[in-house]
């Protein structure tokens, strides 16, 4: 996994502790909204964060949910329709966090890429939105 951004709201719940992986973080759920041109990613992991929201210590958990935002999208491209298990998480450039501007320059170049299915696009800019806890059983 390539990332150019240390979103201050994982980093806040991580510390110095590396960020979850997206590669290994379970991608459930992707959302389009061609009215914000903004793109949606919800991903969870087991990793848990060294500093949990005072909130989430008044429940037993195991997994961390997270949304990330990509916001002033261009050159979407979606093929396929179901996710699947093996996929690469990419995201490269944008130097910090986004920018602006229509150029390519500092624009993050997003992309989740399966065997069968992918979505691909830049991005001006990108944040963790919403992070959750929860108590996940095996199944």
């Amino acid at each position: 996994m390539t990332v150019s951004n240390d979103w201050p709201e994982l980093r806040e719940l991580y510390g110095a502790d590396p960020l979850p992986d997206l590669d290994t973080s379970d991608f459930f759920h992707v959302h389009v909204d061609e009215r914000g041109t903004s793109v949606t990613f919800a991903l969870e992991t087991s990793r848990l964060p060294a500093h949990p929201k005072p909130e989430w210590t008044e429940a037993a958990y195991n997994t961390l949910r997270f949304w990330i935002e990509f916001s002033g999208v261009a050159d979407l491209r979606v093929a396929g329709l179901l996710a699947d298990a093996e996929r690469a998480v990419r995201i490269e450039g944008g130097g910090g966090g986004g920018g602006g501007g229509g150029g390519a320059v500092g624009r993050l170049k997003v992309s989740v890429i399966s065997e069968t299915r992918s979505i691909a696009f830049s991005a001006a800019a990108s944040r963790v939105t919403h992070t959750r806890v929860y108590l996940k059983g095996s199944i």
